[in-house]
């Protein structure tokens, strides 16, 4: 923004172009100028024959003085990008000599025209950073959030992402942006979406989905911040300005907001709808017409909370929308762990039942209104019926099934593919502190994209996609093919070592009670992360993080995290994902641990497997390569 005797200026948007700015102070005139490209932009009067004072503080150039300090850490009011070619005149140049000047700059380049500068993302200033993960998606640097609207377009996945390019904090939420042929190995693209002063999405671009348009063309739906307005939150439309290109690197946001939160939305008897939470479009088509839910929450008339809920709403145009209801609302009261509000709601077919009926899964990310011991475990879903036609979802029953059983999956997103598949995207918050960013210079990383399946008991079935096998590193380190000892696989499992790792592994109990696989073990086993099956009660599976090492930087509870599972024609299979801090595990395709493990070590690289009495049925380990190929 510029300002101008009072007014503001309006800036557009100038995002990686060379921009010359140059200031003229003068006291005789008693005017201050401020031009660009050679061109007057702004002036404001100052009194005639004032002189500018030397500050005793260290003269800063793209950066205040004393700068606004965020989370108590992060200093910004300052300029993000390149800067050349600094001069300080010891006079006031006239606007003549100003447009003189900048004409001969430009005379020295081809065309006339300053090329914009290469300035390519460097994901190797992290090379040799224990902690940040390898082979899960990552930003190329500072701080991203939830993945979201993932798409398959013309041969390639897209993924949109939650980012701040200035720093690893929340702060100047853009679209980041990834292309990949096989979901696991992705290539940065510049920034889709970033919040612009003359768009609907001044102060952030949030969360959102995406769909194809009647003409194959994607289409993407964010929330849309705005803090003028109130509610700050709506739903804003943008499309790419080359269709055809493959990578789809440049996006426009639509000028008009497709839907915006109707305070007098009848969301049930007695009830009202909760004004200021209205975030996350889901979309998807079915037939001719396109469906969206919007997370929000419910309140009585009286102001008590009801619960979150997922608004829905239909168009067959995908620009005017038609309030139906909500899908579903949580009963906070009878479920605490359901939120007040709920965000991200995302809902994928898994199927159809014996009756031909189809099957669907809601999977929503509880907030609340306060301090909660609920918020460490932050994705919910209900798997029910949902009749397209009469705008109907049934879910099997009203209480809400955790999708994790750990601490740190959160965030779900989802599309269907080309191949037919219910595919899942998720964050992996880290859990660091504010200062452990700062030193790290990132924040938070994905976690592996899941495909949902429809189990024959009618649960949601929940495995990691087939084409993580593409980041395995030539043969296996170990393949045990048959059932063998404990104690066997242990001494095989003595030379393998690594911190980007794949573990399928099939295990019967025996006459074990509790058994399991460590990983990120150190010699002396001072540290390891455990993962444990315990047959007592019907059957737990867990993590037990009260050995993994932690560095004072680390928020979060180190103990153990467990849920239900039954065994699987007696026995349970794991695959685990080992990826120096990032830590996934799958049981039976059934039920998943998304964990952190931030050793001291470094030397805690190994694998044990323990329990006495149980039998290895097969153990296969692979080193994994990162997802830059």
């Amino acid at each position: 923004m510029l300002v101008e005797d009072g007014g503001v200026v309006a800036e557009p948007d100038r995002r990686n172009t060379p921009a010359p700015w140059l200031t003229t102070f003068d006291s005789a005139r008693g005017t201050m100028t401020l031009y660009l490209n050679g061109t007057q932009v702004a002036q404001s009067a100052i009194p005639v024959g004032v002189s500018l004072q030397a500050a005793q503080v260290p003269l800063l150039i793209g950066r205040h003085n004393q700068p606004e300090i965020i989370n108590g850490t992060f200093a910004v009011n300052m300029f993000s990008g390149l800067i050349d070619e600094v001069k300080v005149y010891n006079r006031p140049l006239s606007a003549a000599e100003v447009a003189g000047g900048h004409s001969a700059t430009l005379s020295t380049f081809a065309g006339g025209v300053i090329p914009a500068a290469h300035m390519p993302q460097d994901r190797s200033r992290y090379d040799g950073d224990k902690y940040r993960p390898g082979y899960h998606f990552t930003a190329p640097n500072h701080w991203m959030n939830e993945p979201h609207a993932p798409i398959f377009v013309k041969g390639q996945y897209h993924l949109f992402y939650q980012y701040n390019e200035h720093g690893p904090y929340w702060h100047n939420i853009s679209w980041g942006h990834a292309v990949s042929t096989d979901l696991v190995h992705w290539r940065d693209l510049p920034i889709a979406l970033a919040p612009t002063a003359d768009s609907v999405a001044p102060d952030g671009v949030w969360s959102g989905g995406s769909t194809v348009d009647g003409n194959g063309n994607p289409v993407l739906f964010f929330t849309a911040g705005n803090d003028s307005l109130h509610p700050n939150q709506a739903v804003g439309t943008a499309r790419p300005l080359d269709p055809n290109d493959p990578d789809l690197v440049r996006w426009a946001m639509d000028p008009q907001l497709v839907t915006q939160q109707d305070p007098a939305a009848n969301v049930g008897a007695g009830r009202k709808v909760r004004v200021g939470e209205f975030r996350d479009p889901s979309v998807w088509k079915e037939g001719n017409t396109w469906f969206e839910l919007v997370g929000s929450g419910v309140q009585t008339t009286g102001g008590a909370d009801v619960g979150g809920t997922a608004l829905l709403y239909t168009s067959t145009d995908l620009v005017n929308w038609t309030y139906v209801g909500p899908l579903m609302t949580g009963d906070v009261g009878a479920y605490p762990k359901s939120g007040q509000v709920w965000e991200l709601p995302t809902f994928l077919p898994i199927g159809k039942d014996a009756q031909g009926r189809q099957r669907n899964a809601l999977i929503v990310n509880p907030a609340f209104s306060g301090p909660s011991p609920y918020s460490s475990k932050n994705t919910l879903y209900w798997v029910g019926t949902w009749d397209a036609a009469t705008r109907t979802w049934t879910p099997d029953s009203t209480e809400p099934r955790m999708f994790d059983y750990g601490e740190h999956f959160t965030g779900p997103s989802g599309t269907v593919d080309g191949k037919g598949r219910s595919l899942l995207f998720s964050i992996a918050q880290d859990r660091r502190t504010e200062q452990a960013h700062y030193d790290a210079g990132w924040a938070h990383n994905a976690g592996l994209p899941v495909e949902l399946t429809m189990r024959p008991d009618g649960d949601l079935g929940i495995r990691p996609v087939a084409e993580t096998a593409n980041l395995h590193a030539g043969a296996p380190l170990l393949d045990v093919t048959g059932p063998t000892s404990i104690a066997a696989v242990n001494q095989q499992l003595a030379s393998v070592k690594g911190d980007m790792l794949q573990v399928h592994l099939t295990l019967k109990p025996g006459t074990a009670q509790r058994f399991g696989l460590d990983v990120l073990r150190s010699p002396g086993d001072e540290e390891h992360t455990r993962f444990f099956y315990d047959t007592a009660n019907g059957g737990t599976f867990g993590v037990d993080r009260t050995r993994t090492g932690s560095n004072s930087d680390v928020d979060g509870n180190l103990g153990v995290q467990s849920g239900p599972l039954v065994l699987d024609n007696g026995q349970v299979t794991l695959d685990v994902f080992v990826d120096r801090s990032m830590v996934e595990a799958y049981a039976n395709s059934y039920k998943s641990i998304t964990t952190r493990a931030y050793d001291v070590r470094n030397d805690s690289l190994g694998l044990q497997l323990w329990g006495d009495g149980s039998v290895v049925q097969s153990m296969t380990v692979w080193k994994m390569n990162s997802m830059t190929g």
